[in-house]
């Protein structure tokens, strides 16, 4: 009965074990380029690509509360009435606030279009406030919030 149990393990185990050595795999190939929605952050999924795709090709006001769904990098232009805006944002290691600059739009309306570069994955805001004049010491004559989702 050993005898028995002892060659079914010997049948067994040459069953399992290859008689020649194994081929060598092929070296592995470099991986993929990521996709222009595949970030260091979360992915965006179908309605955030859709979103991002919108507010790219903007060209009015952008609202109080407005929410822009981004990535690093990625220049983003916050539409405003024309006049005297200062920007401050909530947290400046995720944005950072560029200048901004009276644009006709095609429609013949003048805004003024900042522009905001996400630096980080995270949520931050930023706070836009018009003054009659460029003088910070002014009263603000209108607030703005803009949310920014960097993914």
């Amino acid at each position: 009965m050993r005898l028995v149990i002892l060659a079914a393990s010997a049948l067994a185990f040459a069953a399992c074990s290859p008689s020649e050595p194994k081929p060598a795999e092929p070296a592995a190939a470099a991986p993929a380029a990521p996709a222009a929605d595949a970030h260091a952050g979360m992915a965006m999924d179908d309605t955030m690509k859709t979103a991002d795709s919108s507010d790219d090709a903007n060209t009015k006001e952008t609202p109080d509360g407005y929410m822009f769904h981004t990535y690093p990098a990625k220049v983003e232009s916050v539409h405003l009435p024309a006049g005297n805006w200062t920007a401050t944002p909530s947290d400046p290691a995720l944005v950072a606030v560029g200048d901004g600059e009276e644009i006709r739009m095609p429609d013949g309306v003048g805004h003024y279009v900042v522009k905001v570069t996400p630096k980080a994955s995270g949520n931050a805001e930023v706070k836009f406030e018009r003054r009659d004049t460029a003088n910070a010491a002014d009263p603000v004559k209108e607030t703005r919030t803009v949310k920014f989702m960097v993914h």
